[in-house]
């Protein structure tokens, strides 16, 4: 009797401490649906996105601490799922909320792309690449296969290596755009250092790439490098092959 009496106690406490947290994420969604993102911090957006996956525990602590490990929104969503999980509260299921939300962006970025020219709005292109590639650590490769009328056929990933190494083979790039029936190609890699000068490797790999695909009648029509903050067109460089867009 003395163990059942004791238990009672135990079993309220818990009880109190969710409801006051149930009571703060009403807020908290109250606030974001009246005003939307712009009426919270960036831990209380994080906070938010966690309470859809976290139901019974005080969210704020681990969105603080995300907020502090990863500094942007951005950066938070382009982390491998591997690496969040070893945050100390984070588990499978809320890692995998945070790539389906970076899943579901890309997603309707790419509608929206396939909808309308990407040449004559290449901050569309530069907002669809950033998205992807300015978060990320390693550096990656990729490439955009354009149709007749300047869609997108086809996006991706073509290489990926260290911050400081990726390997790039020209024939892939090629052999894809025959695949898809490209018109025309855009590659584009990023920075994970936050430099945007393009490197003697950089111009190398542009001047191949645009002689091979000169020679198919598949024109190379830029190559982009891309950080979280900018983007540089190698195209409005000097040095951008000659021959460039006949």
């Amino acid at each position: 009797m003395e163990e059942m009496a004791s238990a009672k106690p135990q079993a309220e406490e818990p009880a109190k401490s969710t409801a006051g947290h149930e009571g703060h994420r009403k807020r908290l969604l109250d606030r974001f649906a009246e005003n939307g993102l712009g009426a919270l911090h960036l831990h209380e957006i994080v906070e938010l996105i966690l309470t859809f996956t976290i139901q019974r525990r005080d969210t704020k602590p681990l969105a603080r601490e995300l907020v502090r490990r990863y500094r942007s929104l951005s950066a938070l969503l382009n982390t491998d799922t591997g690496e969040l999980v070893t945050v100390p509260g984070m588990g499978k299921r809320s890692a995998a909320h945070f790539l389906l939300i970076r899943e579901i962006m890309a997603y309707c970025l790419k509608e929206k792309y396939e909808r309308k020219s990407l040449i004559t709005h290449r901050h569309d292109v530069e907002e669809y690449l950033r998205f992807h590639f300015g978060g990320r650590r390693d550096e990656y490769v990729a490439a955009l296969f354009l149709g007749n009328r300047n869609q997108v056929l086809e996006t991706g990933i073509i290489a990926e290596g260290t911050v400081n190494q990726c390997a790039v083979y020209p024939r892939m790039i090629v052999e894809k755009a025959l695949r898809y029936g490209a018109a025309s190609i855009i590659i584009a890699h990023n920075h994970p250092g936050g430099g945007l000068k393009p490197s003697e490797a950089d111009w190398t790999l542009t001047e191949r790439i645009f002689m091979i695909c000169k020679l198919l009648d598949i024109p190379l029509l830029d190559h982009l490098i891309i950080s979280q903050q900018q983007v540089v067109s190698l195209k409005e460089l000097p040095r951008w092959p000659a021959g460039a867009g006949k």
